[in-house]
């Protein structure tokens, strides 16, 4: 009669604990660049973004309106942990929504998502005053729940200010309402670190 030879216990340990092995080195760098795709698509939606802002500058003579609390201005985030009080290009009266960048002439064709929103449907926030403007996403820190939901988020009126060279010290390094205290992010301090990801008028 043939004997027929199989794998014994130890090998298929040692095969399973190779795996896991693999897949312990694997799975961070997978979500690591995830992150870092995710940071890359933001940079160009916002510099899409500034296009159209500039551009409706031109025919304009000023920069598009932006609201602040306002349910449902923001991806529909009235009912979300911060989202609702971030700045929006989505200014809403009433009932009537003032689509400023979208119609009738398309500036953008659509408002951009934040991905690093918790919030499904956020935008990216968007602040001007009379000289220039700011963009900015919560970062991969998701911090949409904080307290003062997000870095730059509560207070970005003083914090940004067009008249001073940019970006500023202030909103590099932070020194004001944040809650991390660090405003801007940066991939040396870790791919999943404090900040929010921004574009200003320079």
């Amino acid at each position: 009669m043939r004997k027929v030879k199989g794998f014994t216990l130890i090998e298929l340990l040692i095969v399973v604990a190779i795996i896991a092995i693999l897949a312990a080195i694997a799975v961070p760098n997978f979500l690591e660049a995830q992150v870092r795709s995710k940071v890359s698509r933001v940079k160009a939606d916002q510099r899409s973004c500034a296009t159209g802002l500039e551009s409706y500058y031109v025919d304009n003579n000023d920069y598009p309106a932006w609201s602040r609390q306002n349910n449902g201005a923001n991806g529909f985030a009235g009912t979300g942990k911060g989202a609702y009080e971030i700045h929006t290009l989505r200014v809403w009266a009433a009932i009537r929504n003032f689509n400023t960048v979208t119609t009738p002439i398309a500036y953008l064709t659509d408002y951009f998502k934040d991905p690093f929103a918790d919030t499904k449907g956020t935008t990216f926030g968007y602040y001007k005053d009379s000289n220039g403007w700011i963009l900015y996403s919560y970062g991969p820190d998701t911090d949409e729940a904080e307290t003062n939901h997000g870095d730059i988020d509560i207070g970005v009126e003083t914090i940004y200010n067009s008249s001073m060279s940019q970006p500023s010290i202030t909103l590099l390094c932070g020194g004001g309402t944040g809650s991390s205290g660090a405003y801007t992010y940066d991939p040396s301090n870790g791919t999943i670190s404090n900040g929010d990801v921004y574009r200003v008028k320079q």
